[in-house]
């Protein structure tokens, strides 16, 4: 395993990659205001063109050239509605990327779902708003998309695709998480369940329909459902890096504290994550509709590591109102987009999080979180090369991560090289044990 000593932010770890406008949904909160009827009139949203599937290859290419084995996440609109995308993917595959895709699944189908699988794809995502299908599909704009949406993982499920279900929460649904939670395990054999935060862009700038208060019992009840599937299924809280404070109110050393390397905090933004979208404009986040340039006039190395924009958004000791007074800001940090979204600049204190700064200052100075992504790996002892083989199937994200545990783990049993045995020990204990892939 190659050992990478680089300065901090020298990659992203994972590209969101938009890759048409075209959607068979009109969901109420799409950031990307895809559809045929586009609603949104502002400047960063004129251009709906597409990239040809030859400049697809190239920005592959360019990817695979400062950012091997990224996980590239191929999404829309609806991706599957690209006739090229079984190119790409066996592409991008070919190259080495972590090649996922997400869908709402309504297109999914066996046949469909055998070649995504067959062509390298590590995985998918699928989106489930509510129990009740009429509240879905009302969500979601099109009749029948809840029913598809379930079948579709039924599907990935009996060919033993790995996929996780997201869910927007909002006023159509919070009273029900738990239950969708318990549907998305128990009914759908779901491993991973994301809760998302909406991000006001995009279509979602119309439906930010509950308030701070409530969001705040909206994360009461995420840290009750984590609980619940503790090593069962991973249940996340997506675009709320301020879910850290209330984890750090329940439980200091809950493991679902996590955060991103060189202190980025909890918003990856710019830091270890990349957006592009369909027509190459290249963002910190999908969510957030600023652009360092397109990939197509300048290489995504040099806007990754040479705009101002990205540049700028790296300095969390310069953000400003509550983010930056915050003891938790190194943890945390705030979404960015939603700052912008709501503020105008990407810099702003986050408008969701009612924390007042100081009230966690002595917790703040013994939290250690249970996960740090983004860290560069370094072997320190020896590794077999099945070992070495083996661990590559992590993502590169967190594989900084667990080669830091494997080799702890070996020097507390007086393990002087790290096996496949000792692997599969270590498997043996973690929940989840096929996300994307994984053996």
């Amino acid at each position: 395993m190659t050992n990478h000593l680089e300065k901090p932010f020298s990659r992203p770890y994972v590209v969101s990659w938009n890759l048409t406008y075209r959607c068979n949904l009109t969901c109420e909160h799409c950031y990307l205001d895809a559809g045929r009827s586009p609603k949104v009139r502002e400047e960063a949203f004129d251009d709906r063109s597409e990239l040809p599937t030859e400049q697809c290859f190239r920005i592959i290419d360019q990817i695979v050239d400062f950012a091997p084995e990224c996980v590239t996440i191929l999404t829309g609109g609806e991706p599957l509605l690209r006739r090229d995308i079984l190119e790409i993917v066996r592409y991008g595959h070919g190259k080495d990327l972590w090649m996922v895709v997400g869908t709402n699944g309504v297109r999914i189908t066996e046949n469909l779902a055998g070649l995504l699988k067959q062509e390298g794809v590590r995985g998918l995502s699928l989106s489930l708003d509510a129990m009740d299908s009429r509240r879905h599909d009302f969500f979601r704009g099109v009749q029948g998309a809840w029913r598809n949406t379930v079948e579709g993982a039924k599907i990935l499920t009996r060919l033993e695709m790995p996929f996780i279900v997201q869910t927007t929460v909002g006023r159509h649904n919070a009273e029900e998480l738990e239950r969708i939670a318990d549907f998305a395990w128990e009914e759908l054999n779901a491993r991973v369940w994301n809760l998302y935060f909406l991000v006001p862009t995009g279509r979602g700038g119309f439906t930010s329909d509950l308030k701070k208060e409530e969001y705040d019992g909206v994360l009461e009840t995420l840290y009750r459902i984590q609980k619940k599937y503790a090593s069962r299924m991973l249940v996340n809280a997506k675009c709320a890096p301020h879910y850290v404070r209330t984890l750090l109110e329940k439980d200091p050393l809950s493991p679902h504290l996590k955060t991103f390397a060189d202190g980025a905090g909890g918003c990856p933004a710019g830091t270890h994550y990349m957006g592009i979208r369909p027509n190459g404009d290249v963002t910190p986040c999908p969510y957030l509709p600023v652009f360092a340039g397109k990939a197509t006039d300048s290489s995504l190395s040099e806007l990754w590591n040479e705009s101002e924009l990205f540049k700028a958004i790296r300095r969390r000791n310069a953000l400003g109102g509550r983010c930056g007074e915050c003891e938790l800001n190194s943890f945390c940090g705030g979404c960015r987009a939603r700052a912008y979204g709501r503020t105008g600049d990407y810099m702003a204190e986050d408008p969701l999080c009612s924390f007042t700064p100081g009230a966690l200052q002595r917790e703040a100075g013994r939290l250690k979180p249970a996960a740090t992504y983004g860290i560069e790996h370094r072997e320190s002892i020896d590794w077999e090369p099945e070992a070495r083989k083996r661990i590559r199937k992590i993502p590169a994200f967190a594989r900084g991560m667990v080669v830091n545990r494997v080799e702890a783990f070996c020097r507390k049993q007086g393990a002087d090289r790290v096996t496949v045995e000792i692997l599969q020990e270590l498997r043996s204990r973690m929940p989840a044990s096929r996300i994307f892939g994984g053996d």
